[in-house]
């Protein structure tokens, strides 16, 4: 159990309150919490919210979408609801703040718990420029049972909720699930079928469950059709420019790491040679290198179009 810090100054909403949103009470299979313990920006029952949630071992394509759905949907002026863990939740967090909009963390631990601990410096900056909330009182640590709990609230906060990745017993998916009982929205990223992180969404697909998502603007047109919005100059660039040894590199990448000898084994090349044009790339942020290999960036695929 993680220990109590110091903690952020927070206020304790009740349901009889002007600051408790409406639809947190709305009847579903599962009981609204009976209080909530909240630090930062007032709840802000006006301001439609989107859930972006997924896997705390994202895969790259998955940390971008994350990022690129929340920002594109915070500039929008849409909150961005999730639950501060590690991977796709930090991400969409972060992309919300970047963005100048507005998030919304739920934990599953009292306010002043350090957990996650990669995330402290995160919770603060939400608590400066968002809210941060908890059913728990202080000093209560992050046990499992908290968070299929929590994802109540998550689903409950929004209109809709976006799975980004995610195993099929992720606890993403069941935040799907209380959303859809909610008569909420759900929306899936779809991700490869190699990658076991996105069998959550591509069920969600599967069974139609979910809408499938390639573009933010997909949930825009279903939440928002009379929206009238553009993105934020910067926010869509243009794809970089790359020659043509470059590009036969990032034509050789899979959807899932590939290794410099499988690499150099297509372009039948030199180890060294494709060493350095990805070195290049990846400087550049076209690629990325992680476990087991190379992928691709977002900009990396917008270069190969």
């Amino acid at each position: 159990m993680r220990a109590p810090t110091a903690g952020p100054a927070h206020r304790t909403v009740y349901p009889r309150d002007v600051e408790w949103p409406a639809h947190l009470s709305e009847p579903g299979a599962q009981s609204p919490p009976e209080r909530l313990f909240v630090a930062g920006a007032p709840l802000a029952d006006s301001a439609p919210a989107v859930a972006v949630v997924g896997t705390r071992r994202p895969s790259v394509a998955g940390i971008e979408s994350a990022r690129t759905i929340a920002g594109t949907m915070a500039q929008a002026g849409f909150g961005i609801i999730s639950g501060l863990a590690v991977g796709i939740d930090a991400a969409a967090h972060a992309a919300a703040l970047e963005a100048g909009g507005t998030t919304v963390a739920v934990l599953g631990c009292g306010l002043d718990v350090g957990y996650p601990a990669s995330n402290l410096r995160l919770k603060e900056q939400i608590v400066r420029s968002g809210t941060v909330v908890s059913e728990y009182p202080p000093g209560v640590g992050p046990l499992k049972r908290h968070f299929p709990a929590r994802n109540r609230i998550i689903a409950a906060l929004s209109v809709g909720v976006v799975v980004v990745e995610g195993a099929l017993t992720s606890g993403a998916l069941v935040t799907a699930r209380l959303a859809l009982d909610l008569d909420r929205s759900v929306y899936a990223v779809p991700g490869s079928v190699r990658n076991p992180m996105a069998a959550g969404p591509n069920e969600l697909i599967r069974t139609s469950r979910a809408a499938l998502v390639t573009d933010p603007r997909h949930i825009l047109e279903d939440l928002a059709p009379n929206l009238v919005w553009s993105p934020s100059p910067g926010s869509a660039p243009a794809a970089a420019p790359v020659d043509r040894a470059e590009r036969d590199v990032l034509a050789a990448l899979e959807d899932t790491p590939t290794p410099l000898d499988r690499i150099t084994g297509r372009l039948n090349v030199q180890p060294g040679r494709a060493a350095l044009a990805l070195a290049k790339l990846e400087v550049r942020g076209l690629v990325t290198r992680g476990r087991g290999g190379y992928l691709l960036t977002e900009s990396g695929a917008r270069a190969l179009v």
